[in-house]
């Protein structure tokens, strides 16, 4: 069976983040399972790590491609552009099914629904459908509560919380159409390896032994980063050692770094930028902080549960699904910076505490391994090609 998993882009680190380690994993593993995956984005945006990760991820066999360049300033051809060079891909490949990752290409996939080799659609939601276009209320209107529920073959929510909410729209009642959840997943092996510890840090500029917080993620509003940027002169002040780590890159760079220029704090808060390496860096961290205003269910938290890494997170649907306060982390309310402050300070406190939390974290995360995961979609993607109609229709219930 051939499947295309289609994304946006693979800037890891900043247009793609999760999604892009998400889908890779998904595509390794489902290879694994027999089926020839073809791992698709969107736009080439031409950026370094851009073109070292499509090296990496073709030297571990899987197919990659870049649909169209992106053009800044005219992106609605560059949007034609993709498309038309997606449409070409499926009369040459011909793919059984089409699963789309992120808000464009959605959009993507129900053109190719038009393709004369009626490929399945499927979309998996990654952040709450109620975020979807959020700077563009009509297209939500429009894609989201209308044309999705109408045309997909079917949806899936990588939490509880988003796949409840799918199910609430009214044309999803009308349909009698449900969404299936299907948890988000890593690929726990990749953080089986031992890390010097002390050399990574020293590639980063960091004292082995200071109290090290980091988070890991794009510089967009979602991630919530101008919040931790102002808890941290407030951690500083009770504790002037700790340092902190920002990896990521995205469209709030220079404004984060601005304003941690202006806060004073530079000399403990470095931006590294976006990685290829997340699975050494996170084994280098005291703890780790998601401050995040929404969210999925956050594969960079699954990563630090898998690397035995204390967590403190914002109190958000998706987050919650796999952070119990007090149990195996700490969680504060989003866009409270003093709350998060606090909540680090006490974590940095309390070694003890957090090995228990990680401990009970690394046993949580077994329950999102990329390989049983895979396994439902491999179900899924059975049922779907076994079937007899080109609209699969999962009645409530």
């Amino acid at each position: 069976m051939r499947i295309l998993e289609l994304i946006f882009s693979f800037q890891a680190g900043s247009k793609a983040g999760g999604i892009l380690r998400f889908s890779a994993d998904l595509g390794k593993a489902l290879m694994q399972r027999g089926f020839e995956i073809h791992l698709g984005a969107l736009f080439d945006f031409g950026s370094t790590v851009e073109k070292e990760k499509v090296v990496e991820l073709k030297n571990q066999g899987l197919d990659v491609f870049c649909a169209a360049l992106w053009n800044k300033r005219f992106p609605h051809f560059s949007f034609y552009q993709a498309i038309k060079a997606l449409w070409s891909w499926q009369s040459c490949n011909k793919a059984h099914i089409v699963h789309s990752h992120s808000e464009f290409s959605d959009i993507a996939a129900l053109v190719l629904k038009l393709h004369p080799t009626r490929p399945f659609i499927i979309r998996t939601v990654h952040y709450g459908f109620h975020k979807e276009w959020r700077r563009k209320p009509w297209r939500r209107m429009v894609f989201t509560n209308f044309l999705y529920p109408l045309l997909f073959d079917l949806e899936i929510g990588v939490s509880q919380t988003i796949t409840s909410r799918l199910n609430s729209r009214f044309l999803s009642n009308v349909l009698k159409r449900s969404a299936l959840c299907i948890y988000n997943a890593i690929d726990l092996e990749r953080f089986r390896n031992q890390v010097n510890r002390d050399s990574k840090r020293e590639s980063l500029n960091i004292p082995p032994d200071v109290p090290l917080v980091g988070t890991v993620g794009r510089l967009t509003e979602q991630k919530g980063y101008f919040y931790l940027i102002e808890a941290i002169p407030l951690v500083l002040k009770e504790n002037p050692d700790v340092h902190f780590l920002i990896v990521g890159d995205g469209e709030l760079s220079e404004n984060l770094k601005q304003l941690a220029a202006s806060r004073g704090i530079t000399h403990r808060t470095i931006f590294a930028g976006a990685r290829p390496d997340v699975e050494e860096i996170l084994p280098c961290l005291d703890l780790f902080v998601s401050s995040s205003l929404w969210e999925g269910l956050p594969t960079v938290i699954l990563e630090s549960m898998a690397a035995n890494i204390p967590i403190v997170a914002t109190d958000i649907p998706g987050t919650r699904e796999l952070i119990r306060d007090g149990h195996n982390g700490w969680l504060v309310p989003p866009r409270d910076a003093y709350a998060l402050a606090r909540a680090i300070l006490e974590a940095l406190k309390n070694k003890h505490l957090c090995e228990i939390f990680a401990r009970r974290s690394s046993e949580v995360v077994l329950q999102f391994s990329i390989d049983s995961i895979a396994m439902q979609y491999e179900r899924l993607f059975l049922s779907l090609l076994n079937s007899q109609s080109t609209s699969i229709i999962f009645p409530k219930g």
